[in-house]
């Protein structure tokens, strides 16, 4: 092999390579936009996070309400007025009022907690029929 004919060799071996390997641009470039998606992948997670704790807090207030509820609906005799009480975090107060129809009492269930610094609410709300003088 001649010394022209290597110098030849080794160019085209030079150009092949240049065109395989990437620039510093274009990695710099792939490196940001991988920096942004994995910013934005956490920051979905982030969200999600926070959506399911609320959705399991939530749900917890409902079955707490649901409870209270049912705890008026199959008293013996109930009485009128506000009753409150504490559980797991979550506070609670059923009032029951009469209404414009005799034997119709409204029954609401309201059922508050802390989330993140802020205080959530559910209300539940309910009719129920009492117990008139004459049924007993």
């Amino acid at each position: 092999m001649t010394l022209t004919s290597m110098v030849k060799y080794r160019q085209k071996n030079r150009r092949a390579e240049a065109v395989i390997a990437f620039t510093l641009a274009e990695v710099i470039v792939a490196v940001a936009v991988l920096g942004i998606s994995v910013v934005a992948v956490f920051g979905a997670m982030r969200t999600c996070s926070k959506a399911t704790h609320h959705g399991k807090l939530l749900t917890r207030a409902v079955v707490l309400a649901e409870a209270q509820l049912a705890n008026v609906r199959v008293s013996d005799n109930p009485t009128f007025g506000t009753t409150e009480g504490q559980s797991d975090g979550f506070r609670w107060q059923v009032q029951l009022v009469s209404t414009e129809i005799e034997a119709l009492a409204a029954v609401r269930v309201t059922v508050t907690w802390q989330e993140e610094q802020r205080s959530q609410q559910y209300e539940l709300l309910s009719l129920l029929k009492m117990k008139t003088f004459e049924a007993r």
